[in-house]
């Protein structure tokens, strides 16, 4: 390794111009793992030297230092999250002064589950339906990827008009990034072997039927079509036909647990908890331009609500008291 002070001059350099672009991003950044308090590793560049912000919430915020203020900021947002979830608002009118007058209504999440395509071999109600659509990674991971060359003078980038429409820090081949920014799927799976391929990378929706209080059927909705831009889907979908053919000859089956927290998840409210414990593997089925494959499970954690760690109860209270005088 080159140690020469030139060199480690350079890499001090870009280091530095590393924390300047996470104290840019950190306010706006939306990370993978969003409900963990955590410090982002950016420290001043003055070194120890007090801050004429410290001790301010945005100054905790961009340090990530969890006080008193960023956790009461941290709960209320939650609790206006989900006041605001099923939200909607309709205009029902026009008063004197021609302001609209809205109608506020909460949708029910289990509303439109009844008109959701079931295939007929199993007679079981559906509980809701998980969009397993991939998280790509935050902002953070991404300035921090390694195959980015930093600028020496930032790029603005203008329209025809002249005014500023963004500003480049850094260049990457898309070669690599797409070989370094993974996609994340919603759905968590557990294993005691690495598979060939892993079922929940190709899985598009999973839906969760109920068999009784403590058994689920659980079904993993797979194209049965190839995609052009994945050459691996076409050997994902030959392993599913040996696998309809013969179960034990395809190791996507093996499989032990399956988790996820909801998300604009049909029949059910955001941030719940959910843990399955595969009991067996049950068949495979062709149904609507899809491979269904189905488990039954066994309930592990039924809709644990995540947001509860972060409760402040004082808050609470102080809600509660307020809504008491009003009425």
């Amino acid at each position: 390794m080159d140690k020469s002070p030139k060199t480690l001059i350079m890499n001090l350099s870009k280091w530095l111009k590393r924390q300047a672009m996470y104290l840019a991003l950190a306010m706006v950044r939306v990370e993978k793992d969003s409900f963990k308090q955590k410090n982002n590793g950016v420290e001043s560049v003055i070194g120890h030297e007090m801050r004429h912000t410290q001790g301010t919430l945005a100054d905790s915020l961009k340090q990530g230092v969890v006080t008193q203020e960023v956790m009461n900021l941290r709960w209320r947002t939650y609790k206006i999250l989900k006041a605001a979830e099923g939200i909607r608002a309709e205009i029902v009118g026009y008063d004197e002064h021609n302001m609209p007058i809205t109608k506020i209504k909460k949708t029910d999440k289990k509303i439109g589950l009844n008109k959701i395509k079931l295939d007929n071999f199993d007679k079981f109600e559906l509980e809701m339906v998980v969009d397993n659509t991939p998280i790509f990674t935050g902002g953070n991971d991404v300035m921090d990827n390694e195959n980015i060359i930093l600028l020496d003078d930032i790029k603005i980038n203008y329209d025809d008009n002249g005014e500023a429409l963004s500003a480049t820090h850094g260049d990457i081949t898309g070669e690599e990034y797409f070989a370094t920014n993974k996609p994340i799927p919603p759905i968590k799976i557990t294993r005691e072997i690495t598979p060939k391929f892993e079922i929940e990378t190709y899985t598009k929706k999973l839906h969760i039927r109920t068999i009784d209080d403590s058994k689920k059927l659980l079904e993993f909705y797979v194209s049965k079509y190839p995609d052009e831009y994945d050459r691996r889907s076409r050997l994902f979908i030959s392993d599913v036909k040996k696998a309809i053919d013969n179960s034990r000859s395809s190791s996507i089956l093996e499989i032990k647990e399956v988790g996820f927290i909801t998300y604009k998840t049909r029949g059910e409210d955001d941030f719940k908890e959910y843990q399955y414990k595969i009991i067996s593997f049950d068949k495979i089925i062709e149904f609507n331009g899809c491979y269904v494959i189905k488990f039954i499970a066994e309930v592990i954690v039924n809709g644990k609500d995540i947001l509860d760690e972060f409760r402040v109860p004082e808050l609470d209270e102080k809600y509660d008291n307020k809504t008491k005088k009003k009425q």
